[in-house]
């Protein structure tokens, strides 16, 4: 009697890569979707202190222990709304072809522009979030691990930037400081 080997696990292939997201993908994304929505127009209009992960189901139109499947905190939700930021930021750059051979001031200041586009609508939001991260402790301080993940990513992106827009022997000091000064701008 002979014994056939087992098959081990097939190779997955990237979703993504292949084919469109699955049903189930797509719900997903869409409720994440909602509460960053409801959570973004209670941060508005409530304040972020006096908004509760209750309230943001209720206007998400979901149970409140959905939203913890998608995120810890209220302040999760936040950190996921300026990685969106980040994200669109460095897109609205990378994928506009009249920047490719763009002096770095206008790459710069598309990229600025960007920025203030996507948070002029939550200002009253932006600035509690700042109060917020002033605090050591917070979530959304600069001593988080995920804040600092998202700063190195736009650091990065805007070093990539000044690489590939000047010359390489036309580096000063100023262009080792830019990437950090234009993070705390």
């Amino acid at each position: 009697m002979t014994r056939r080997k087992k098959a081990g696990p097939k190779p997955r292939r990237a979703a993504s890569a292949r084919r469109p997201a699955g049903r189930r993908a797509q719900n997903k994304a869409a409720i994440r979707k909602r509460i960053v929505s409801a959570a973004l127009s209670l941060f508005q209009t409530k304040g972020f202190d006096a908004t509760t992960t209750k309230a943001i189901a209720r206007k998400a139109g979901i149970a409140e222990g959905t939203v913890f499947n998608y995120f810890r905190t209220k302040e999760d939700i936040a950190l996921h709304f300026f990685e969106q930021e980040v994200d669109q930021a460095i897109a609205s750059v990378r994928e506009n072809p009249r920047l490719r051979k763009a002096p770095l001031e206008e790459k710069l200041f598309a990229l600025v522009h960007s920025q203030l586009e996507f948070l002029a609508p939550y200002e009253k939001f932006i600035g509690a979030a700042f109060i917020h991260a002033l605090k050591p402790a917070s979530p959304l301080g600069i001593f988080s691990h995920r804040a600092q993940e998202l700063r190195h990513r736009y650091v990065g992106f805007v070093q990539e930037l000044l690489d590939e827009s000047l010359p390489k022997n036309q580096y000063s000091p100023l262009t080792f400081l830019a990437p950090e000064v234009f993070w705390i701008y």
